[in-house]
């Protein structure tokens, strides 16, 4: 079978192959010298999300190959004196995620490395070669599936644009993730932006609204009023909208129907997110929203009572993050959802009000987490019991509160906690707070694990405790460590024959 991939006798096995490479830019780079073959099929995932942060922006020369003589004329009076070759492939048709915040970094720094260093700067190349660069783009034949759209003074664009998208509907007709990102707002210039995506855009699955204003300035709601009909648009056309996120609408006391819109979308509606926002009756329509699974509440807990009394309805993954938690509130919440309840997030920066009463309805409630996430609770024997009460638990991630707790005491806490996990649990996250006695956790913990992260392998004893726990667990597949690259190169050899080193990612915590 080896030998018929190099040749390419089974490419849609060797495209799937490519697509889990997706985020290791490296690997696919070498894919492309393998083969023609290979080439051709590595190009396009390598380029369908080209305007990343971690790449060096000579890239987006590539995309002038073809330019005609205007364009290298309207070039040159930006300052651009750059001769294009020409290339292999047609790199604008591959695009299908874009970030137009971004994008618009990237092309800066573009200009900043081609710019002849005689021009006078008028502050009009950015915005005229940007323009360029996207009318292109828009006029390559690309499709997008991903797009994030970033409302900003420092980023307008020519009417010819939104006559070029109407020309080429194909850009955006496919798109199923689409976040709208609201800086410094023109007002007139988001609406026209949102009255081009209503038109064509009925597939989104993912729909994300956030405000960032760094300079404090507020909008006055009656400004606003087209902007919000528009992305009330949005969300009636849509086929199937499965998650829909609200963060710091802060300008919003009252939602003027966004929220409500969301009654279009009852029978697919299975993610709701909520982050830095003023509590409205529309929230009620939710409750309409039968197949709603998972709900994310972000730093709303002055409303989070209210919430949890006016919503009816069971779910399967809730996350809570806030400088404090009320745990009547959540307590509500869990016995609501009760046995359907499997992956619990509840993260707090500060303290949390009557935590034995929320360690208590979660014991009470939700036996079947299979995915815990817990961040300032108290390290306390109520809580280590709590946790070897779930038969289920595969993923666990902690962050406690150790303060005030004897070390006598803390080190018999921990080899309690080391004994009493699940035999279930698969993957286990430990912070910097438990760093000082990770050996005492290694060397008391049977459970077989398959992957174990961890903030860092500081001294010899942790690392031998490790080692030693690799060869007594022979389950052990993966070690993520917080600090990879300080890691000690000789800890790090020895290791690699036992277990796989990866760096720490946040992104692989199930949730």
């Amino acid at each position: 079978m080896a030998s018929k991939i190099l040749k390419g006798d089974l490419p849609e096995l060797m495209e799937n192959i490519l697509n889990n490479l997706n985020d290791d830019i490296h690997s696919l780079h070498s894919c492309t010298l393998v083969s023609r073959h290979w080439c051709k099929m590595s190009i396009p995932i390598l380029w369908q999300e080209p305007f990343l942060f971690e790449r060096k922006p000579s890239f987006i020369s590539n995309y002038f190959s073809s330019l005609g003589e205007y364009e290298k004329f309207f070039l040159k009076r930006c300052g651009i004196n750059e001769e294009f070759s020409k290339t292999l492939f047609d790199y604008a048709i591959f695009l299908k995620v874009l970030n137009l915040w971004k994008f618009k970094c990237n092309v800066d720094d573009w200009i900043k490395l081609f710019k002849s260093k005689s021009h006078n700067d008028d502050d009009t190349s950015s915005y005229h070669i940007i323009n360029l660069i996207f009318k292109l783009l828009i006029e390559s034949g690309a499709i997008l599936l991903k797009f994030s759209l970033c409302f900003s003074k420092s980023l307008e664009f020519k009417p010819e644009i939104f006559y070029s998208l109407g020309q080429n509907v194909q850009f955006f007709s496919q798109i199923q993730h689409l976040s709208l990102v609201l800086v410094d707002l023109n007002i007139e210039s988001a609406t026209t932006w949102l009255r081009a995506l209503a038109k064509n855009v009925t597939k989104i699955r993912t729909l994300k609204f956030c405000e960032v204003d760094y300079n404090g300035h507020v909008h006055h709601v009656n400004d606003m009023l087209p902007l919000i009909h528009s992305f009330i648009y949005i969300i009636k056309s849509q086929e199937q909208l499965r998650k829909f996120s609200l963060f710091g609408v802060c300008y919003i006391t009252k939602f003027h129907g966004i929220i409500s819109a969301l009654e279009s979308q009852k029978n697919s509606l299975q993610e709701f997110r909520i982050d830095n926002c003023d509590f409205s009756a529309e929230f009620e329509v939710l409750n309409n929203c039968k197949n709603l699974e998972i709900l994310r509440i972000m730093y709303c807990n002055s409303i989070l009572s209210k919430l949890s009394n006016i919503l009816d309805y069971k779910i399967s993954t809730l996350e809570l993050i806030d400088e404090t938690i009320d745990a009547q509130a959540i307590a509500l919440i869990l016995k609501k959802s009760g046995i359907l309840l499997q992956r619990l997030s509840l993260e707090s920066d500060h303290e949390i009000n009557e935590e034995p009463l929320l360690i208590e309805a979660i014991k009470s409630f939700c036996p079947n987490i299979t995915c815990l996430r817990i961040s300032g609770f108290v390290f306390s024997t109520q809580f280590i019991e709590l946790i070897g009460n779930f038969q289920k638990l595969q993923f666990l991630s902690l962050w406690c509160n150790t303060n005030g707790i004897p070390e006598e005491e803390l080190k018999i806490r921990i080899i309690k906690f080391s004994e009493i996990l699940p035999l279930t649990l698969e993957n286990i996250y430990l912070e910097h707070w438990l760093q000082k006695y990770l050996d005492i956790f290694l060397n008391h913990c049977n459970t077989p694990l398959k992957k174990l992260s961890i903030y860092e392998i500081y001294n010899e004893k942790i690392f031998k405790a490790l080692v030693e726990f690799c060869i007594r667990i022979k389950t052990l597949n993966y070690v993520s460590v917080g600090i990879y690259l300080k890691l000690d190169d000789n800890f790090k050899k020895e290791l690699e024959t036992y277990v796989t080193l990866v760096p720490y990612k946040h992104t692989d915590d199930g949730f």
